[in-house]
């Protein structure tokens, strides 16, 4: 980094004067970003010919990524990637930040945000496209296929892919405005945002999404009917796998012989209904002394959950294991004996967009299951066959949920043996990948 950008962060930055530089930078960073985008307009849809597929860049441009934290986006990333490496294909990865999780790859390439706005959040997004590529276009590499998990204000993978002429696949998991909305703060920017996110989605070759509420979303956006693909989450069923002993883990936590446990695993996002299980424990366990419960991750709602749980006085009967390691979270669900997903509608009203990659895992480890029957979730699992699903947001009901497979061991074995055949029939990242890859081919034919 050069003396003068050094000098100009602290001045400009770590003095406070964000106003000035905001002033300052945007028009020039908006002069770019119009070139950039009138560019990619100007462009045609990938139409050559594409027979296979050998080589693909996998770009992460998130800029929240610096937290590896379990949570639905890692777990998604960790199964794209290995799913595509263990179906043969060369995969190149760039990303703003490191990714330990990941094992199996040809290259990882971190390329960090280093610009004249870093620290002032739109901006700093709006900058690195140039950065991210100017890299991409360096690599001796040239792949047969650039996927890119859409990050905020970011077009540079669609950019690159128009530049050397292969397939754009964009990774759609929600508007970023949306969300900034609803489950964070108003963007500063948020027409440029919405400028970009939607020429991105109207020119990228296919758009995947998890959900089907997507679909309509998508359409109103300039995207084409035949260039979506709804597909949902997925897991590796041969490492989330009953096999797996949760002894140890048991042992470690002090869990005593023949409790119950009750278990949630997430980043505690304000979608995942973390407060509402948090409810349930003075319910249930008025009723029922062996069950404890055990939250697993960290993340935004975490102390409102603790602080439920501390007025309740039934801190006792529960575990907050903080962050845990990645490689070793199938041994946490396995040590438990229900698994929760009490995911809550969305606060606007919309339909709820998500596909909760943590129910793929439970119902791979064969465990019984408790969700909310929430739009897409309530038609993923079954009532009474391979879960048990409750009306959204009530703790009434899902403590009622609990105490009923607490006290029947038969029920949650038929449950979680039913939902493990499910998943591993229906939801694994090798047949997700596959449904992308034979998309994109079978276009082009």
């Amino acid at each position: 980094m050069s003396v003068f950008k050094i000098v100009f962060r602290n001045i400009f930055l770590k003095k406070g004067i964000r106003k000035i530089t905001r002033r300052v930078a945007f028009p020039f960073l908006y002069k770019e970003i119009e070139s950039d985008l009138s560019f990619i307009k100007l462009r045609e849809f990938f139409c050559g010919e594409l027979s296979s597929v050998k080589r693909v860049c996998y770009i992460r441009s998130d800029f929240w990524l610096k937290n590896n934290a379990p949570n639905g986006a890692v777990a998604h990333t960790e199964g794209v990637v290995n799913a595509l490496v263990k179906l043969g294909y060369e995969v190149n990865i760039v990303s703003s930040y490191p990714l330990p999780y990941l094992k199996n790859y040809h290259s990882l390439c971190v390329c960090s945000p280093d610009g004249w706005t870093t620290g002032i959040s739109e901006l700093e997004e709006m900058e690195y496209n140039r950065q991210l590529f100017d890299l991409l276009e360096k690599s001796d590499e040239k792949p047969d296929l650039v996927y890119q998990r859409y990050g905020r204000n970011n077009y540079a993978g669609l950019l690159y892919a128009r530049h050397i002429g292969v397939p754009f696949v964009l990774e759609y998991n929600g508007s970023e405005i949306w969300m900034s909305k609803n489950w964070a703060h108003p963007l500063r920017f948020e027409s440029v945002t919405d400028e970009i996110e939607r020429c991105v989605l109207a020119h990228a070759d296919l758009v995947v999404g998890n959900a089907e509420a997507f679909r309509s979303e998508l359409v109103s956006k300039g995207v084409e009917e035949k260039r979506i693909l709804i597909v949902p989450n997925g897991v590796d069923p041969e490492r989330f796998t009953p096999s797996i002993s949760g002894k140890n883990v048991r042992q470690s936590l002090g869990i005593e012989e023949g409790e119950i446990i009750v278990s949630f695993i997430g980043s505690f996002g304000p979608w995942h209904g973390a407060e509402t299980l948090a409810m349930t424990i003075p319910m249930v366990t008025a009723k029922n002394k062996r069950i404890r419960y055990l939250f697993i991750g960290r993340g935004v709602r975490l102390e409102s959950v603790r602080k439920i749980v501390f007025m309740s006085g039934t801190s006792d009967r529960v575990i907050f294991t903080g962050f845990v390691d990645r490689d070793i979270v199938p041994e946490y669900l396995a040590a438990s004996d229900i698994l929760v997903s009490p995911q809550v509608p969305n606060p606007d009203g919309t339909p709820f967009f998500g596909s909760p990659t943590k129910l793929f895992e439970y119902m791979s480890m064969g465990k019984a299951i408790v969700a909310s029957d929430l739009d897409q979730i309530g038609v993923l699992l079954s009532h009474e066959e391979d879960a048990i699903l409750v009306p959204p947001g009530d703790a009434n009901k899902l403590a009622e949920a609990i105490l009923s497979l607490s006290e029947d061991s038969n029920l949650r074995k038929r449950l979680g043996d039913q939902a493990r055949k499910v998943a591993m029939n229906k939801y694994s990242w090798d047949s997700h990948v596959r449904s992308i890859l034979d998309y994109v081919i079978g276009n082009q034919e």
